[in-house]
């Protein structure tokens, strides 16, 4: 009753959201486990998780450098833009993570039964799910019921016989029946399938693959949060957990993005008019500095190369608009290429404004004419227009 004469005016910001990958250190300095993450995520799902409810176009972001409505805006993201479960799975196995792999953990000293996930914080509030504890899940083969119970009944691991990776179309035996000797029920019909979904969790010199996605912990957080929970969702189905570190608003940034304590984060950034030269900090290759430090500007995901710094330079030496931004499209095709960062979907803009004021709101690209804002006089009703007036 008090907002009756209240209303929300929307648009899409000038701002994109993105999953970002520490390149630093961990599975993700190798580009195969950071271009699987790629493939794994269905980033229309993401985009619509945020903007379906809002009435907004849930249309993924293809550019790092540029938005849609933008001069030099065309989709880069090639291959690693469109969800793949069994690409992503091949990648991983090639980098040497395997599904149902030996894990080395410390045996936990308490009773049997105990929950297998504690929460713990830190001096800073942090909330860590699974923290000191083993990994969210067991590797299969470690158990020795594992291979009575697998023995007794058909399971995904099992299409997997004679080397084939999980994921893979196509027949997993050429014969339905089992071998003389072979457990009853062990084996798929011909034909069947694999499941395009890891048979547990993978691991790799005794090591589990476990990423560290830290998320702002704050009110105004929750569109985030679910975005992160799907995430979570769509690597799990490929083999690759995740630990939600929960973190206080005031230092989500400087504690953990700047400073790269993170594997994944969710953060965004503008879109500029000049990417050319307001960009290449985000995205330059990070230089040692002077006290051995590693000078990284505000490329948060510690991820660059030579050529990709190069194009950057070559589109501000030019003077020809067409040939810059086809500079910055190519260098757009490199950064995606890196996978240090995959745009997700383009920020919602809402203004909440009185009825009666008129050619004000949100204005996504458009400029402000201020000198065409008030509000109607009494009785009148306000000329139709674009969203956003």
């Amino acid at each position: 009753e008090a907002l009756r004469d209240v209303e929300v005016r929307k648009s899409l910001e000038p701002a994109y959201t993105q999953l970002a990958l520490n390149g630093s250190t961990g599975p993700l300095a190798d580009e195969r486990v950071r271009r699987a993450v790629a493939r794994a995520l269905d980033r229309k799902a993401l985009a619509k998780v945020v903007l379906d409810p809002l009435g907004l176009p849930a249309v993924p972001v293809g550019s790092h450098l540029a938005l849609s409505g933008q001069p030099a805006y065309t989709d880069g993201s090639g291959s690693l833009g469109s969800q793949d479960a069994a690409q992503a799975q091949s990648l991983l196995a090639d980098a040497g993570w395997v599904p149902g792999g030996p894990i080395t953990e410390k045996k936990p000293d308490k009773a049997a039964g105990a929950p297998a996930a504690k929460e713990s914080a830190g001096g800073d509030g942090t909330y860590i799910v699974g923290q000191d504890d083993k990994p969210p899940h067991r590797a299969t083969g470690d158990d020795p019921k594992d291979s009575e119970e697998r023995a007794a009944q058909p399971s995904a691991s099992e299409g997997n016989a004679g080397g084939r990776r999980q994921g893979q179309d196509g027949p997993q035996h050429t014969d339905q029946h089992p071998p003389q000797g072979g457990a009853p029920g062990a084996y798929a019909p011909r034909g069947t399938a694999a499941p395009a979904v890891a048979s547990g969790p993978l691991a790799k010199d005794g090591k589990a693959l476990t990423l560290r996605f830290v998320l702002p912990s704050g009110p105004g957080s929750e569109s985030l949060r679910a975005v992160a929970d799907r995430i979570s969702q769509m690597l799990d189905k490929v083999g690759i957990a995740t630990e939600i570190s929960k973190v206080p608003d005031d230092s989500y940034f400087r504690d953990h993005i700047a400073s790269g304590q993170y594997d994944l984060a969710l953060y965004s950034w503008p879109s500029s008019a000049f990417p050319a030269t307001d960009a290449r900090p985000i995205y330059a290759k990070p230089v040692p500095a002077a006290d051995g430090s590693l000078n990284v500007e505000q490329n948060y995901t510690r991820i660059g190369t030579d050529q990709v710094d190069q194009l950057f330079d070559q589109a501000v030496a030019t003077l020809d608009e067409d040939e810059s931004r086809a500079l910055i499209r190519k260098a757009d095709s490199r950064i995606w290429a890196q996978a240090g960062s995959i745009p997700l979907y383009q920020r919602p803009q809402l203004t909440a404004v009185r009825k009666n004021l008129v050619n004000a709101g949100s204005f996504g690209f458009r400029t402000p004419l201020y000198e065409d804002m008030g509000f109607l006089k009494k009785g009148a009703k306000a000329a139709p227009g674009p969203s956003g007036d």
